[in-house]
């Protein structure tokens, strides 16, 4: 298993959540999280954690939200929102970023 640089285990520590305070209880149904979900995933991973692209997520919601690509495009649409809203960004600066647009 690859180890973990540094600056990535450092950014995994600081995730915050644009939409809660709350990082121990799902945001869909109430229950304890136990995972910490970046809505956007993969290259974007990074992004997610720096921008509080991240939801406190029990395991059976982490996998609902990964399993369901209408319920995971929702939440990257609502996700682009409220980051451009929270850093008063626009969507070519959104785009800039992420390299996408998922409005």
């Amino acid at each position: 298993m690859k180890n973990k640089s540094s600056k990535l285990a450092k950014l995994e520590r600081s995730r915050w959540s644009l939409f809660t305070e709350d990082l121990d209880t799902c945001i869909l149904c109430g229950m304890s999280a136990t995972d910490l979900n970046e809505i956007f995933r993969g290259r974007n991973r990074q992004n997610s954690m720096k921008y509080g692209g991240v939801i406190p997520v029990c395991r059976r919601c982490h996998v609902k939200i990964t399993d369901n690509a209408e319920l995971e495009n929702k939440w990257k649409k609502k996700c682009q929102k409220a980051m451009m809203k929270f850093y008063n960004m626009t969507e070519e600066e959104f785009i800039e970023i992420f390299k996408r647009n998922y409005l």
